[in-house]
């Protein structure tokens, strides 16, 4: 599982089609701690794909990683080695645009009707569920009281 704090996780693509996580979070460990190494794979076959991501838990020891295996060739295939992106933190309002209501939605014509029927709108449609009723109140009371007396001793004896 990678950090949500992306500090240092690593994308590596062009991998070996043989290669297995250990053998990528073994490449990534002399720069740091691996969190995690993982390849991906493809969701319908679960073949490995070309590509994974490595997890160290420093970006110090990421930045070293990419600076010393980027470009370098591991069982014939020259290693593509970078940062992951960061998440882009999208501003409030900046969402897909969506689309006005219908003001008349019209329902599907019966068997002997000349023209369908108007359906409700969504502010017009009645709740499909009813509101829960309140709680009765306890018939019963709790007694509150001390565990044991608490003695004070005025003067010492």
């Amino acid at each position: 599982m990678r950090s949500r704090n992306h500090k240092g996780n690593v994308f590596v693509g062009n991998l070996p089609t043989d290669f297995s996580d250990e053998k990528l979070a073994e490449a990534f460990d002399p720069f740091g701690i691996v969190l995690s190494a993982a390849i991906a794979r493809d969701p319908d076959t679960g073949a490995r794909l070309r590509y994974g991501f490595v997890d160290i838990a420093t970006e110090k020891a990421a930045k070293a990683a990419i600076a010393g295996l980027n470009g370098t060739k591991i069982d014939g295939s020259k290693l593509l080695v970078q940062m992951t992106e960061k998440p882009v933190k999208k501003a409030p309002g900046t969402g897909p645009a969506r689309r006005p209501l219908a003001s008349a939605r019209r329902m599907p014509a019966r068997d002997g009707d000349a023209a369908p029927q108007r359906m409700p709108a969504r502010d017009e449609a009645e709740p499909s569920f009813a509101a829960p009723a309140p709680r009765p109140q306890p018939t019963f009371q709790v007694e509150r009281r001390p565990l044991r007396p608490v003695i004070r001793r005025l003067t010492p004896t």
